[in-house]
């Protein structure tokens, strides 16, 4: 099927199928072709990439990424697409489909088998608000060689994870392989049902190898936010916890917002 996305054909399929968007899957379909073809503009993609798309629910986005992709692989978790994705994606040759939840993925070793074949890997995801930091977590912490990962959150995730004041656990993981940017805002009226919010994509350009040290004193650290570095880290440097923050250069008084990603790199040496 051409232009899946178009408000007649997805319609015509969710009807057909008699399928209803998942609450539990946080499930809205776009249906809106310009929408979904400026969201594959941000990607710049090309015959090299190999994308990875999360929840291609009935294949609007798919459809668009596999004209400017060499190939699509799709992750989707709800069974119940199988039969409407054979039929508005049957027909396209570089689009292939696994049902598998995402989290249990073994994304390193996946992405290390397709540079086999493509130059560039990037990930492509419409993340429910639910599960948007698990995933997000889950891609980056992986070590996996990506490109790039390429995300539609909710318009407030995306202000706050592109604000370069905000600090959390995340924009750290962020930070310590690339850069993020915020790329386009998507209305809540391109969708159906239509959430109660807006949209946004947001783009993160990956140039270095994740840290595996870092996600526990991350963790750790912010464990309780209004607490010093110095408290949240006694648990993990116990007795040496002072030596090691003066060792660091990290004033043992700062709550774990106001560190940097060099800081935070610093401590894991002693672990």
């Amino acid at each position: 099927m051409k232009d899946i996305a178009k408000k007649s054909n997805t319609m015509y399929l969710l009807e057909k199928y008699q399928l209803q968007a998942a609450k539990k899957f946080g499930q809205n379909f776009l249906i809106d072709l310009n929408t979904i073809k400026k969201i594959v503009e941000t990607t710049h993609i090309d015959k090299q990439t190999c994308v990875i798309e999360i929840g291609p629910g009935i294949g609007a986005l798919s459809e668009q990424l596999s004209y400017h992709a060499g190939h699509v692989l799709c992750y989707e978790i709800d069974t119940r697409l199988e039969d409407v994705l054979k039929e508005s994606l049957g027909e396209f040759k570089n689009i292939e489909i696994i049902f598998q939840d995402f989290l249990t993925v073994p994304l390193k070793e996946t992405v290390e088998r397709l540079k086999q074949d493509y130059q560039n890997i990037c990930i492509v995801a419409n993340l429910p608000y639910y599960i948007t930091t698990d995933i997000l977590e889950h891609i980056l912490t992986s070590g996996a060689a990506l490109s790039s990962i390429h995300a539609m959150v909710q318009k407030e995730v995306a202000l706050k994870l592109t604000d370069p004041n905000y600090h959390s656990p995340l924009t750290f993981m962020i930070e310590s392989v690339g850069d993020i940017h915020l790329d386009m805002m998507v209305s809540k009226n391109v969708f159906s049902p239509a959430p109660r919010v807006d949209s946004a994509i947001i783009g993160i350009h990956i140039d270095k190898t994740y840290n595996p040290l870092l996600t526990g004193i991350l963790k750790q650290s912010f464990q309780q936010k209004r607490k010093t570095i110095y408290n949240n880290l006694k648990n993990v440097f116990h007795d040496q916890t002072k030596d090691v923050l003066q060792k660091c250069q990290i004033i043992e008084q700062k709550r774990p917002e106001e560190l940097t990603i060099d800081d935070y790199l610093k401590l894991t040496q002693f672990l």
